[in-house]
């Protein structure tokens, strides 16, 4: 039957009892249809965008399993979400364990451990059979129909994707995983999580992540600014000590919750933000569409970004790898050319070897682009605007390719596939870096810093009146109407 799909995905994400509006799920019509069929509605309301049924027949459900009935419904009919089994065999006496899922105003809730016996037979127009009736009817006017193929117990109304979640089940081809339109504060729909950390290795971005206003959503977009950390603390602040305490979300007692400034070694001094669905949804192989106006400013970086869930192959250095959807960064001379592709090192020449790029006729910072990666068991592929720009083929396999490459981690990948590292769970990132030590080369002309030096962030600060006049306003913010993932 039908997989674990957006339902699987909303409930990784939102729980009844977690939920911040109260909803409570209608119980659940079931119809045995004569002579063969299933049928399972609830009424329509307002605010309902999805049903899901999950169910079994004469077998007690184990927890939140899938079931042998797994599907959700995205569309109401005549007044009602209804889901339909033509082919479903009933007798007086089954009974079905289920459970059922609503998406109401964006948030998921459930009902659980519900169970119904078959006590009669309906026609599809719902009104009572007696099956004695129909079968002395059929006796006495015969007809020649034609013989229905067997349905094999494995077999599935749709084509199954090599798309994973994180929940167990099976994924149709094409079918929406995630989406969210940013029509509602990042918290309302728990689709996010906002970081809360100073980043570190292998990039050392001049910022640390904070969750405040410099994130928000408005006008149908989520927008991510960077801001100046004196603005919020007071001049000379990058002379003192930064404690993100329980709000951090990096590994406590590490500086990437605490750092104190020492000699040229100043606090970051961009606040930048940085949201995640590494809690939320996580996904192996899928089309990721997303339309975003990436950032105008000098040593600007947007984040479009999928992130390894597990870092199986290894922590440092891109050992587990990075993708990344599009990357532009941000000064004017460097504004025309996009890239995208993956990272598996921190070291050039091999960070760069499969991030590939389109040089545009204009900046990619000045409007809204649909930015799109397909990422299969057998290669990726980057689109923007619905053209293709780029793929990137494993070859013989990353581990061949990193190994010629002296990458240390390589020899993990050969645990792997073809595609290792970029053949686990990744999670979804959105974003904004300012400088570092890998992005911008040493040869970019008016760069201020140098990437080996210990004085790299000072020296940065200390160029401000160069840079940051050109953050202006709304031009320097990353701005993204739409994610959405979909299965292979």
């Amino acid at each position: 039957m039908l997989s674990q799909n957006l339902s699987g995905l909303f409930l990784a994400i939102c729980f009844v009892h977690t939920c911040l509006a109260q909803y409570d799920v209608p119980p659940a019509k079931l119809e045995a249809i004569y002579p063969k069929g299933l049928r399972v509605s609830i009424p329509d309301s307002d605010g309902v965008t999805l049903f899901a049924f999950h169910g079994k027949l004469n077998e007690p459900m184990e927890g939140l399993e899938g079931g042998t009935w797994s599907r959700d419904i995205v569309k109401a009919t005549d007044g009602r979400w209804v889901f339909r089994d033509r082919n479903a065999k009933l007798k007086i006496g089954d009974t079905i364990y289920f459970w059922t899922y609503v998406i109401y105003e964006r948030l998921g809730y459930r009902q659980d451990n519900d169970e119904w016996q078959v006590t009669g037979y309906v026609n599809d127009a719902g009104e009572p059979v007696n099956p004695d009736d129909v079968q002395s009817v059929t006796a006495a006017t015969p007809t020649r129909s034609p013989t229905p193929a067997p349905v094999k117990p494995t077999d599935r109304p749709c084509q199954v994707s090599r798309s994973h979640v994180q929940l167990p089940g099976y994924i149709c081809s094409g079918q929406l995983l995630f989406e969210d339109n940013f029509l509602a504060p990042l918290g309302k729909g728990n689709l996010w999580e906002p970081e809360v950390r100073f980043p570190g290795a292998p990039d050392y971005p001049f910022v640390v992540y904070m969750y405040d206003n410099h994130i928000s959503v408005r006008d149908g977009h989520l927008s991510i600014r960077p801001v100046l950390l004196e603005h919020k603390f007071g001049e000379s602040f990058t002379q003192q000590s930064l404690d993100l305490g329980s709000r951090c979300t990096g590994e406590v007692g590490t500086a990437q919750c605490f750092k104190s400034a020492f000699g040229p070694q100043i606090l970051p001094p961009i606040i930048s933000g940085k949201i995640t669905t590494k809690n939320k949804f996580n996904f192996r192989y899928g089309r990721v569409e997303i339309r975003a106006k990436v950032p105008k400013g000098d040593w600007l970086v947007p984040e479009i970004q999928l992130e390894p869930r597990d870092n199986k192959y290894g922590t440092l250095k891109y050992a587990s790898g990075l993708i990344k959807v599009a990357s532009v960064k941000g000064n004017d001379i460097l504004s025309r050319t996009l890239s995208g592709g993956v990272i598996m090192s921190d070291r050039e020449p091999f960070r760069s070897h499969a991030m590939l790029e389109k040089r545009g006729q204009d900046s990619w910072t000045k409007d809204f682009h649909n930015y799109t990666l397909v990422w299969k068991p057998d290669g990726i592929s980057l689109f923007v605007d619905g053209v293709n720009y780029a793929n990137v083929d494993p070859g013989d396999g990353f581990t061949k390719i990193g190994l010629e490459n002296n990458v240390t981690a390589a020899s993990q990948w050969a645990r792997g596939s073809l595609m290792a590292p970029f053949d686990e769970m990744f999670y979804i990132s959105l974003g904004i870096s300012v400088g570092g030590v890998n992005d911008f080369s040493d040869f970019i002309p008016k760069k201020p810093w140098s990437n080996g030096s210990r004085k790299s962030v000072l020296v940065f600060w200390n160029d401000r009146s160069n840079w940051y006049p050109t953050w202006y306003n709304e031009e320097a913010e990353l701005q993204v109407e739409y994610v959405r993932v979909y299965a292979l």
